[in-house]
């Protein structure tokens, strides 16, 4: 028997997979993890934003074989709000919005950077964009939405994240001639009907998920893993052959009394960041033509808002806008006091209008959202995973990599983690 952990992407492509001889515990009452979508008074609304997008052909033939006739294709439309305009994502390709002496600032600096082997995010953002470039967006925003000192970062996560167009490229993009789309995600897709949580409910159909199922306790031992569960009230457990554990390192580690010392303090030292995510819905339609905004400047509460009406329309009510907007957040937080800030920036970053009636506002709270590569990440990772494995336990997804995985790494994960064990 295999025990998946967790019935999100990873977890159920794990299943998906593996086909038989498994069984998946999700102790929420459904399936999909971070990419669920739920229902409020007529709209849809996903818990946190997502996007299909994909370089992989396998995941690109599997969203199509699930979703099949349910997919919007969409060419971006993502921009940077800032000095009270809008300017076409990727920022330096696309400058010619912002005032001269910006302009100028962000093509000499990246003509006079110094360009050296980065130890950390800070250095390679200057040593790849220049100082103007660094100053006006890429520090404030990434200040913003990490909450950790980008100096004390690491940057094994940013290949292929982050377009770095040419100076050329650049030039073009200050005089409105940019003709070039950048990233992976220039072209995306992205369910008519379910928000994206019709991956999920695709992907789940017919597999041996256990929901209201919440792991408390692994107990490896010779031959396999004990997993003790509670289900309905009642304390339970499986014997297991083998555990794939999409959960968070940190919680997985807290399940396993008898850890060594050395793998309790790599858990401790791991760095994640939260999220809250403000569900809105607007009595007013097309308030933007836009798919998501990111938002630099530190007088706005929150990082990046997305509009769910322009990913598909079925998913807000005919006459009305829909957004969803996220702020992160380190330790602590209060949802609620985060929801009336945000209605207020909304307001003020003139998305909607002091007498525009907010027919909705629903905040949600996740404590893991994204993972931070700090720059003893590999090395406390290393250890705990070097520790879970000799125990039969692999881990998978996001959380349990501890990687910054998008939806198609998640796949790809529990994939390869079932295909691993079958040979």
């Amino acid at each position: 028997m295999i025990t998946i952990l967790g019935a999100g992407l990873s977890g159920l492509s794990a299943a998906y997979h593996l086909r038989d001889g498994y069984m998946v515990l999700e102790k929420e009452r459904e399936a999909g993890g971070l990419c669920r979508s739920v229902y409020i008074d007529g709209y849809v609304f996903d818990y946190a934003p997502h996007i299909l997008f994909t370089r992989d052909e396998y995941t690109r033939n599997l969203f199509f074989r699930l979703l099949s006739d349910n997919l919007h294709t969409h060419e971006r439309r993502a921009y940077i709000y800032m000095m009270n305009t809008y300017v076409k994502y990727p920022f330096e390709a696309n400058l010619s919005p912002l005032p001269r002496h910006v302009i100028d600032e962000c093509i000499q600096g990246v003509i006079d950077r110094r360009q050296v082997e980065p130890r950390n995010f800070m250095e390679w953002i200057r040593s790849t964009f220049g100082d103007g470039v660094a100053r006006h967006y890429m520090v404030p925003y990434n200040q913003k939405v990490w909450k950790h000192p980008l100096e004390e970062m690491n940057t094994d996560w940013i290949a292929g994240r982050v377009p770095s167009p040419s100076v050329d490229e650049m030039r073009r993009g200050a005089e409105g001639r940019q003709d070039k789309d950048f990233g992976p995600n220039a072209v995306f897709w992205y369910p008519k009907r379910g928000g994206i949580g019709a991956l999920a409910a695709q992907l789940s159909k017919g597999l041996n998920v256990s929901l209201g199922s919440t792991a408390t306790e692994l107990k490896p031992h010779g031959d396999g893993v004990k997993v003790v569960y509670m289900k309905d009230g009642r304390r339970r457990n499986v014997e297991s052959d083998r555990v794939l554990s999409s959960l968070p390192l940190p919680e997985v580690v807290k399940m396993i009394d008898d850890a060594p010392e050395e793998v309790h303090r790599a858990a401790e030292r791991l760095v994640h960041n939260s999220i809250v995510c403000v569900m809105v819905g607007v009595k007013r339609p097309r308030i933007t033509d836009k798919h998501w905004l990111y938002f630099p400047e530190e007088d706005l509460a929150f990082n990046r808002i997305s509009f769910p009406m322009n990913f598909s329309p079925q998913t807000t009510p005919e006459g009305r806008s829909s957004i969803l907007v996220e702020v992160t957040y380190r330790d602590h937080v209060d949802k609620e006091e985060t929801k009336i800030r945000v209605l207020e920036d909304l307001v003020k970053a003139d998305l909607i209008k002091a007498d525009d009636e907010v027919e909705t506002s629903t905040a949600a709270d996740f404590k893991y959202a994204y993972v931070i590569y700090d720059l003893n990440h590999r090395r406390n990772v290393n250890i705990i995973h070097r520790y879970l494995e000799s125990n039969r336990i692999t881990p998978i997804g996001r959380f349990g990599e501890w990687e910054y995985h998008n939806m198609d790494k998640a796949i790809q994960s529990g994939k390869q983690a079932a295909e691993a064990l079958a040979r």
